[in-house]
């Protein structure tokens, strides 16, 4: 019996194979057809590219790295970029202004980032880190 029922769910994906096989294979003229096919995969892609990167990844990305620029940029003001005492000094100051704006503009640019990334290439792990693809 479970190998009828495998044989029938084998013939219905193969019919819907056979289906969608044309419309993929269309001429130059009707190239509109194809983006309507991925246009809603597209949206999709871009939708969660946009929420992970620009939720998740980017402020924390940004936040860091701000946080580390913000740090040596008072720690150079106050004397030495190196120095432990003007480290810790900076940390209060520059470290925490650097995480808050950087996770602030990570918001921003991860979410621009994730959607276009996630429109050109739909569901990629670059549509979902801020990094440059290779």
């Amino acid at each position: 019996m479970n190998k009828l029922t495998l044989g029938r769910v084998l013939c219905a994906a193969a019919l819907l194979a056979s289906t969608i096989g044309p419309a993929l294979a269309l001429d130059y003229e009707a190239k509109p057809i194809m983006w309507c096919i991925q246009a809603p995969i597209r949206l999709t892609g871009a939708l969660t590219g946009a929420a992970v990167s620009g939720l998740v990844s980017a402020p924390i990305d940004d936040g860091y790295h701000w946080f580390l620029k913000g740090t040596s940029h008072v720690a150079g003001k106050f004397g030495d970029e190196n120095g432990a005492g003007q480290i810790a000094a900076a940390v209060p100051i520059g470290g925490s202004t650097g995480l808050v704006l950087g996770s602030a503009y990570g918001v921003y640019d991860g979410t621009w980032h994730g959607l276009k990334t996630g429109w050109r290439k739909p569901f990629s792990r670059w549509s979902y880190i801020t990094m440059e693809e290779k």
